[in-house]
């Protein structure tokens, strides 16, 4: 109210002040105008005199009736939480009891020359011709001011529903219970083991999976219910260490039967992130998984893995030019009851370049067999071309030929139409 007098006098007095100076000057001017203008000014003045009354007036009542709802020496009420002011999980339109809400789709078309052969490569669903391929419904929102939740339902192209994540995450609890640097998730997850593993179908940046992680984890990947704990290390650089408990459910890796008592998995992954200058970046990770199968035997297996991830964004260009250069290795170990010892490895190195402001190329190398393990060794190329309009859609095109020890060729030709609707969170750099 103060700063309003202030205004409205500072107002009316420069008025009055210019037409006193600048009046007796304008010769072409008739008396009678200044007379009128005059008498303009001060109606003006008058009506600005009743304003700043009349907020004094309305102070004057405000001040007495907090006067009467808070008689002196009452102590302060306690405002309630502020709920709708914490940050939301999804950077989107929600509030404090809406979840934030996407769906993403895939529409998927494409001939192959042997499909059973490519289902069972890439773990594609693939029928020669267009299907639906999957659709994801995310809700996101913050639990309370300490915990953040994330459920993901996905349909597959038979309309079958199933929970593809459902967890709660944490950074900070009550009473300091949890340490500086250190966040929790639980719940049903997809386990942090190297990089493409992380990545929901419609992020992959490939139509299809690498070979190698579908021969280790299978066509749905490492995700299971457990516990997790992230610590960020005190290093210069960004140094992350997490270790999860894991239900050891994984038909790829570990054999599990329902009616069995579970005898879990535990996970370790190491993560660094290095700034080799303002455009350039470097991600080195290495993971190791171990769990024991749930049959008589309770016989060990395992998996360890490396990653490298470079990435090139111009800042003059940053919408226009960039580049991500990704590989990985995994070995892994079965020793299932009734089944002969089985290991193998094998490995990946995928380039994606952006010339211009919505088109991307790649191409990627997959590397089946070393060591060598009962299929034989098999070698896969791809190329990709991707229309990329916005954030929210993507249209891609990509060939790939694929050669085997034990089994004829295989080129397969794919075409995805990848969209979002809603408000959907960012994905891990």
């Amino acid at each position: 109210m103060d700063a309003l007098r202030k205004k409205l006098w500072l107002v009316s007095t420069c008025l009055v002040w210019c037409f006193m100076v600048f009046s007796p000057g304008v010769g072409w001017a008739q008396d009678s105008t200044i007379e009128a203008l005059k008498r303009q000014l001060a109606d003006m003045q008058q009506q600005m005199q009743k304003m700043m009354e009349r907020i004094e007036q309305l102070e004057r009542e405000k001040a007495a009736e907090q006067a009467k709802s808070d008689p002196a020496g009452a102590p302060p009420a306690q405002s309630a939480p502020q709920i709708a002011a914490q940050p939301t999980a999804a950077k989107g339109v929600s509030s404090a009891f809406n979840p934030a809400i996407s769906v993403n789709g895939l529409f998927l078309g494409g001939y192959a020359s042997s499909p059973r052969t490519t289902s069972r490569l890439t773990g594609l669903d693939f029928h020669n011709g267009f299907n639906l391929q999957e659709a994801e419904f995310q809700f996101t929102a913050d639990v309370d001011p300490y915990w953040k939740a994330n459920f993901i339902l996905s349909v597959d192209r038979n309309g079958e529903t199933g929970v593809e994540e459902g967890y709660v995450t944490s950074e900070e609890l009550p009473y300091d219970l949890l340490p500086q640097n250190t966040s929790l998730k639980l719940g049903k997850f997809y386990a942090t083991f190297g990089k493409h593993n992380l990545l929901h179908t419609h992020a992959f940046p490939f139509i299809d999976q690498p070979l190698i992680n579908r021969a280790v984890f299978g066509n749905e990947g490492l995700k299971e219910p457990g516990l997790g704990v992230n610590y960020l290390l005190p290093a210069p650089w960004f140094s992350e260490l997490t270790f999860q408990g894991l239900a050891g459910e994984n038909d790829g890796l570990f054999h599990f039967t329902s009616d069995a008592k579970r005898r879990g998995a535990y996970l370790g992954h190491w993560k660094n992130f290095f700034d080799l200058s303002d455009e350039t970046t470097v991600e080195l990770g290495n993971s190791y998984i171990a769990g024991r199968n749930s049959d008589s035997g309770h016989r060990l297996s395992q998996a360890a893995g490396l990653d490298l991830t470079l990435k090139w964004r111009p800042l003059q260009m940053a919408t226009e030019r960039g580049l991500i250069w990704q590989s990985e290795y995994l070995y892994f170990s079965r020793d299932r009851e009734r089944e002969a010892l089985t290991r193998g490895g094998g490995l990946y190195s995928s380039l994606q370049y952006q010339f211009a402001r919505r088109w991307w190329i790649q191409g990627r190398y997959d590397l089946l067999g070393i060591p060598n393990f009962d299929e034989g060794r098999k070698n896969r190329w791809s190329t990709l071309l991707a229309f990329v309009p916005s954030e929210f859609s993507a249209i891609r095109l990509q060939h790939s030929y694929t050669s085997q020890e034990r089994g004829s060729p295989v080129n397969q030709l794919l075409l995805q139409f990848n969209y979002t609707i809603g408000s959907h969170p960012a994905h891990q750099y």
